[in-house]
């Protein structure tokens, strides 16, 4: 809770301080100051609530309840997205030999799949369908290069049918073919 202006620093210096160094700070500036410009300052560095005084103790608490409920109901929905993705990311690993269609995966968090896609999306800045592929390759690599499985086999173990599709998709990834990959040949 701060003021617009103060015998130090600014009120408003201290909201851009806050949002360039990006704290998880809620900001209310509570001042005797209406002018739009000062409002519009606040705005643009993120702050919850700017109000005007005199301003009275029930309107101020309630105020202040309502922007800690706001607050903490961020935090929530960002705990509950992380444990989203923490599952669906968990199951792919634990299950990456199985079929991981996006229906099966959005039945795995309850979630509707378009939706699931989106709020994959959204909280990681990777496809869900890039993120499975990446983690299959990932595991054929692994494969390669610690067993003596044939090619073929890791392809058809990981839910490939056609060789060519596996082995550009594999090319795109670590920049040399499956076959050289397993002769220790890397890019």
């Amino acid at each position: 809770i701060t003021d617009i202006r103060m015998p130090k620093i600014s009120g408003l210096d201290l909201c851009r301080h806050i949002f360039e160094k990006k704290y998880p700070t809620k900001v209310m500036i509570l001042s005797g100051y209406g002018e739009f410009e000062y409002a519009k300052q606040a705005i643009q560095y993120g702050v919850s609530e700017y109000l005007l005084k005199p301003i009275l103790k029930d309107e101020f608490e309630e105020i202040l309840e309502k922007m800690l409920e706001r607050h903490f109901a961020t935090q929530k929905e960002r705990q509950e997205k992380e444990n989203v993705i923490f599952e669906v990311e968990n199951y792919i690993k634990e299950n990456i030999e199985s079929d991981l269609s996006l229906e099966l995966l959005a039945s795995v968090v309850h979630l509707n799949p378009s939706y699931l896609s989106r709020y994959f999306k959204e909280s990681t800045g990777e496809n869900l369908s890039n993120y499975v592929t990446r983690c299959k390759m990932e595991k054929a690599a692994w494969l390669l290069e610690h067993t003596e499985q044939k090619i073929n086999e890791i392809m058809q173990q990981l839910g490939y049918q056609k060789s060519q599709h596996f082995a550009k998709i594999f090319r795109e990834q670590y920049g040399v073919s499956p076959k050289d990959y397993k002769r220790g040949i890397r890019s």
